[in-house]
């Protein structure tokens, strides 16, 4: 350890660890925009629903009384080969500029796989960016002989809803503007006729919940929810929220998403689409849903919107809605615990995108 580092629970200070991320993702990706993961609003949508007993998985390192790093890990609960496992997400892994390369980070990485055995849990799920830091720190711990299963890779889709703005947080490119207008993913979208949506309303959770809970009869290892978590899941004010399409009495299709703020040459509002499900809809009905959504946020101020594929829910429709593939792409990996579960190779998983 570095002399005078303490790794310990983390104590609550959301604005230092704000802005000890921002520093060092600037340091990291220089003048591109990124997204603001460590927004407060956004933690505590994600740390409130964390029990008491289990606050120990929010990890933080301090000097002189300043954090310094950070690393959450988020309960979970999966389905898989008919069965429960408890899982968690070890997320949010951030290091202050000044400590990185001086082995914080593995510091960080190697206590929370202790806590999380001392816990019981049968996987922890990573999702590492190719490029990043902690891919590389991962294929590290892997070549040490740590049992590192890549789980999937998938791609990222977005769609532009105002080109302008999205060119001023990004700084786009002169030939990523012109692709973009080829594709006709820059025109305002338009609602099908006969498709209206509303705001999810608690009333609705249990109709939501079993509409989620379908993608486990379709994807080997799916999410599983209690109502408690997922009641704060689908509805948190300026954080996360759903639209429904409601038709004769009953929630035909749901689409989740947080709001994330792009950070670049200026601040803009992103949707990160965060659970979908539209099982007894045709092609055609869900197209047109996904262009309700679409102009729906537009209306609300939301400059694009961002989706990543094999999470359980078909790719057609959103092509068909005017997304649009988008030059980056994530690999998903579990440090397996269990001896007696392997997730290495499983194309589709019904997650979040943390």
């Amino acid at each position: 350890m570095i002399d005078g580092v303490v790794i310990e629970t983390f104590r609550g200070d959301y604005e230092g660890l704000e802005r000890m991320a921002h520093a060092s993702w600037r340091d990291e990706y220089g003048a591109a925009s990124f997204p603001n993961f460590y927004r407060p609003a956004f933690l505590r949508y994600l740390f409130d629903r964390i029990p008491e007993e289990k606050k120990d998985h929010l990890m933080a390192a301090y000097k002189d009384g300043e954090i310094v790093a950070f690393l959450a890990n988020l309960p979970q609960r999966f389905h898989f080969q008919g069965g429960l496992y408890a899982a968690v997400y070890s997320c949010l892994l951030v290091v202050r500029k000044e400590f990185l390369r001086r082995g914080l980070a593995l510091e960080m990485i190697r206590a929370a796989v202790e806590l999380n055995k001392k816990h019981g849990y049968d996987f922890s799920l990573l999702t590492l960016e190719r490029g990043h830091r902690s891919t590389a720190m991962m294929e590290k711990l892997k070549a040490q002989g740590h049992r590192i299963e890549r789980v999937r890779r998938s791609g990222v889709m977005a769609r532009v809803l105002d080109l302008d703005r999205v060119d001023g947080a990004e700084g786009l490119k002169g030939y990523e503007k012109t692709a973009i207008k080829i594709l006709g993913a820059h025109r305002p979208p338009k609602a099908a006729p006969g498709v209206t949506l509303r705001d999810y309303h608690p009333s609705d959770l249990d109709a939501c919940h079993a509409l989620l809970e379908r993608h486990k009869d379709t994807v080997r290892l799916a999410l599983a929810w209690d109502r408690r978590d997922l009641a704060v899941e689908l509805d948190r004010p300026e954080v996360a929220r759903t639209l429904v399409w409601e038709r004769d009495g009953a929630i035909r299709a749901l689409v989740n998403f947080i709001r994330h703020d792009q950070l670049g040459e200026r601040v803009e509002r992103y949707a990160w689409i965060n659970h979908v499900a539209f099982p007894d809809l045709a092609p055609g009905e869900r197209a047109a849903f996904l262009r309700a959504y679409l102009a729906r946020i537009r209306e609300d101020g939301y400059v694009a919107t961002v989706d990543f594929g094999k999470r359980g829910w078909p790719a057609g429709p959103f092509y068909r809605a005017r997304f649009i593939p988008y030059p980056r792409a994530v690999n998903l990996v579990s440090w397996t615990f269990n001896p007696d579960i392997s997730l290495a190779g499983i194309p589709v998983v019904y997650e979040i995108q943390v």
